[in-house]
């Protein structure tokens, strides 16, 4: 049975088809040596202009749509506060997290913690020698340089304790205003105890003060012999993040971090390639100092950075197998490599041409928009593929040159043409979304794709052209005659085309399969499996260090993720901390900063009573050491008041016994070995009492704190509080999220609990999370235009609805096989991978409109199988190139290479074996769809 049997002796009429492929093939002939030379003269042209003025914009800030609210707001306070995207250097004990997991070292001693601060010091000593490529960095603040405000960002408790020990020590600390010496200290003990005050406190008081007495006086008779002493009025907290020298702990005191701001070359696809190699050089070295510790680089920079490295050699190695492997399979398919290298160079001048027209459309490329090449690499082959084997194909059955391209045309040329416009439109759909990354990308894509197609309508059939030129107008007429009247016969006798079982078979195992992804994929997102992840860490490189060193910050400080409120009036900052206390108390808020501490009224209380219990001033240092005879003199008299105390009560005998020996010691001392006691005094007494006095003056000082000020901040500091836009002044209150923000669903918690409370607040944690929902809408809005757009394209070219259902089912399948898959392995879509999609809409459509457009042609049977195969090579080429991602260590374009290889090798089953079978059935009956 064939088609309209009864006509088919009747003259054939010659359609629009018939003329379009006609006059295609002519004007190929007769110009191909100058399509040629103009499709590489555009070539040259464009890649010039790329060069000249083709940008990179690799800030992601500037991917979001610059009118979105949020995002006005975060880059009003990048220009008030300038660059807050710094680089940490972080320092561990050794072995550090990188290689383990499980990474918990204990509390670092004194020892070891000087050690951090000394690694510390050197690594800003050698990054401060490189300001061209570190302008800032910051390693501590001098507490110094507080301007006596100080004492106002310490904890209250720890504030408290040292006021209370100042007010019970006062008589001691008078003793020593006005005598700064070892005698004078002991007669400011003897005071205290002549005025009685041990006697009021409780037994537990008694015995700690007896004991500190004792430590005192131990410390003074080793003074005295020539022993180093120790600076006994170090500030010390009882938080070990706080350091008496302003470094910058966390995590307990196991982490000491530095703050650096590289130098960005946002021209630059790496902005901060230098500035990051420079770094891990020197912590490098500086590591090999200390091999108790363990340094590392991070921060979001250097995250981007190790991500940029990573996936461009990731690219590069995939690039170099995908085309090994590609053309390793044309070989293998068109027995040769000379016809299929036309086609990669074809391919190769519409890559160029698409540089050019970006240059002139867009002019610049961003971090999205620069993975188009691959995306064109696999989509633009197809249609050389099909063209080839086609022309392979009429070559072969003795056509000449212009009746095989002919055929060609008529055969597959408005098939290729919609296969490219649907991708297009697959692809372009995404300029219609409201991220600007996915924009460019979907409409660079789509002006490749239309490149492509004329890359391969025009220059490849010219290169063939000219390659089988002595074949031009005439072909084997010998084998021209066979085929004809092989055809004779096959009207003559037609078969009756049967489907076998194998075929039917296999057919309904991928019906199977693509109802059980539907419902797989439906039944675990209706228990609560979500298909995306939104984890930007998670995609990242595993073995890159900043990622490992983030992971580590992340679980133990989120200083890096923060939200800010910015104001002008310090009062406004001051009402919205008192504000955001309760999201304290529940959890949500880890920790508030400002240039105004949350504690300060109380801690200014607590001054109050330190500033009273202080003495007025202090006495000058004497310019010559206490003598023996002095110092003895001062030990007899307190070891007596002493002696006197322990004879009140049986608890103070206790705890100030010990004591009292000492205070003896020093005497016997004195007397016994004076020569010893004026060596001592005359080297330890004067450093001692001078770090003394120094402590005990700034001490009075911060104790009558002034009023906090922009001014009395430190200069390292001062402008992540205080900045500067458009002639006014703002304040910045930043708040810190107590869970990992890189969890989608923590980041939407807490800035829905933090954005209630203030509207206009922005910040890293507001950016992350409105951008990310921004990609994932416009992501799901690009699905959904593709979608339509490629029904509606296939229904004008089909003009049946039959037609374009048969032609949407290898695409239909491929993505119900991957949603079954994902669904089942946990497979999720991410901000790398999430184009797939697309992608995949784009691809595998294509094979159902080559079959459709087969089944329609004059010999139909013939057409559908040479098709046929073309379709699966140009699907595995597909699987293939895109497959080639698998080998990358970063996980995005690892997940990418996944998703797109399973749902093309999902898609070619379909298309091999359902869609044939089903048209063979029309086929049977005689029916064109």
């Amino acid at each position: 049975m064939g088609f309209d049997s009864a006509a088919e002796n009747e003259p054939k009429q010659r359609s629009w088809r018939d003329a379009f492929a006609e006059s295609m093939s002519a004007f190929i002939c007769r110009f191909a040596i100058w399509i040629v030379l103009a499709s590489v003269l555009l070539a040259v042209g464009s890649a010039l202009l790329a060069w000249k003025q083709l940008g990179f914009i690799t800030d992601r800030n500037a991917l979001v749509d610059p009118d979105a609210d949020f995002n006005k707001r975060f880059l009003r306070f990048n220009k008030a506060f300038g660059d807050q995207e710094y680089m940490l250097v972080v320092i561990t004990p050794a072995p550090g997290p990188i290689g383990n997991p499980e990474f918990n070292p204990p509390l670092p001693d004194e020892s070891l913690r000087a050690e951090m601060k000394a690694a510390a010091q050197d690594i800003a000593l050698r990054l401060r020698a490189q300001p061209a490529h570190f302008p800032k960095v910051i390693e501590r603040v001098d507490p110094e340089s507080f301007g006596g405000t100080r004492m106002l960002y310490m904890p209250t408790k720890d504030l408290e304790v040292v006021a209370k020990q100042v007010g019970e020590g006062k008589a001691m600390l008078n003793g020593v205003a006005a005598d700064p010496s070892f005698p004078g200290l002991l007669r400011g003990m003897k005071a205290g105890i002549d005025e009685g005050t041990a006697s009021d406190y409780d037994e537990t008081r008694i015995a700690q003060g007896g004991a500190q007495m004792a430590a005192l006086l131990k410390t003074i008779r080793g003074a005295a012999a020539g022993e180093k002493v120790p600076d006994l009025f170090a500030f010390e907290s009882s938080d070990p993040t706080l350091d008496k020298d302003g470094y910058f702990f966390s995590w307990g005191g196991r982490m000491l971090f530095l703050v650096v701001l590289p130098h960005k070359d946002h021209e630059a696809l790496d902005q901060i390639k230098e500035p990051l190699a420079a770094a891990r050089k020197i912590t490098g070295e500086v590591g090999e100092k200390h091999p108790k510790l363990t340094i590392g680089l991070t921060g979001r920079p250097a995250i981007y950075s190790d991500e940029m490295a990573s996936t461009d050699r990731d690219m590069l190695r995939a690039t170099i197998l995908s085309l090994v492997a590609v053309t390793l399979m044309f070989a293998a398919w068109f027995r040769g490599l000379i016809k299929p290298l036309y086609a990669m160079l074809t391919l190769g001048l519409a890559l160029v041409w698409t540089l050019g027209a970006t240059t002139l459309v867009i002019g610049h490329l961003n971090i999205f928009s620069m993975v188009f090449m691959p995306v064109l690499v696999g989509l633009g082959i197809d249609y050389g593929i099909q063209k080839l084997n086609n022309y392979q194909m009429g070559m072969r059955r003795g056509l000449s040159v212009r009746d095989a391209l002919t055929d060609t045309y008529s055969e597959i040329g408005i098939g290729t043409i919609t296969c490219a416009v649907t991708a297009a439109a697959a692809l372009g759909t995404a300029a219609l979304t409201g991220f600007m990354g996915l924009a460019e990308l979907g409409i660079i894509s789509a002006m490749g794709i239309m490149l492509c197609l004329f890359a391969m309508m025009f220059v490849l059939p010219a290169m063939l052209t000219l390659h089988d030129r002595k074949r031009l107008n005439e072909g084997n007429k010998i084998l021209i005659a066979a085929m004809a009247e092989r055809k004779a016969l096959e009207l003559e006798h037609p078969k009756v085309h049967q489907i076998g079982a194998l075929s039917r078979g296999l057919a309904w195992l991928g019906v199977l399969l693509t109802l059980a992804g539907l419902v797989t994929f439906g039944v675990q997102t209706g228990r609560g499996w979500s298909p995306f992840n939104y984890n930007l860490l998670e995609i990242n490189d595993p073995t890159s260090d900043a990622v490992g060193w983030e992971k580590l910050l992340v679980d133990h400080d989120q200083r890096s993720s923060y939200a800010v409120c910015l104001r002008e009036k310090p009062q406004e900052i001051e009402a919205l901390s008192k504000r955001f206390e309760p999201l304290v108390r529940e959890g949500v808020i880890r920790d508030m900063e400002s240039m105004w501490p949350a504690q300060e009224a109380e801690n200014r209380k607590w001054l109050a009573e330190l500033n009273t219990a202080l003495p007025l001033s202090f006495a000058e240092r004497p310019k010559e050491p206490s003598t023996p005879k002095n110092l003895g003199k001062a030990a007899r008299e307190l070891q007596a008041a002493l002696l006197d105390l322990c004879t009140r009560s049986k608890t103070l005998e206790n705890a100030f016994a010990p004591a009292a020996d000492e205070a003896g010691s020093i005497a016997a001392m004195c007397r016994e070995n004076p020569k010893l006691v004026e060596q001592g005094l005359a080297t330890t007494e004067g450093p001692f009492f001078a770090a003394m006095r120094h402590a005990l003056v700034n001490l009075k000082r911060d104790a009558n704190a002034p009023a906090i000020t922009e001014e009395s901040l430190p200069e390292a500091i001062r402008g992540r509080y205080v900045g500067h836009v458009d002639g006014k002044k703002l304040y910045a209150l930043y708040l810190y999220p107590a869970k990992d923000i890189w969890i989608h669903e923590n980041a939407v918690a807490f800035n829905e609990r933090v954005v209630a409370i203030d509207p206009e607040i922005t910040g890293v944690t507001i950016q992350v999370q409105y951008s990310a929902d921004i990609i994932v809408n416009g992501f799901i809005k690009s699905v959904i235009y593709a979608a339509l757009a490629i029904v509606i394209l296939l229904f004008l070219d089909f003009r049946r609805p039959l037609a374009t259902m048969i032609a949407l089912i290898p695409l239909f399948g491929g993505l119900a096989i991957l949603g079954g898959l994902m669904a089942i392995f946990n497979w999720q879509f991410n901000f790398a991978n999430f184009f797939a999609v697309s992608i995949l809409i784009g691809t595998a459509i294509d094979a159902g409109v080559y079959l459709v457009h087969s089944q329609r042609a004059d010999d139909p049977v013939r057409v559908l199988k040479q098709t046929r195969g073309a379709c699966v090579v140009c699907s595995m080429t597909t699987v293939l190139g895109f497959g080639a991602l698998m080998i990358a260590s970063h996980n995005g374009v690892f997940s990418l290479g996944l998703l797109l290889s399973v749902g093309m090798t999902g898609a070619v089953f379909v298309a091999f074996y359902v869609v044939p079978v089903v048209l063979a059935w029309f086929n049977a009956r005689g029916t064109r769809v």
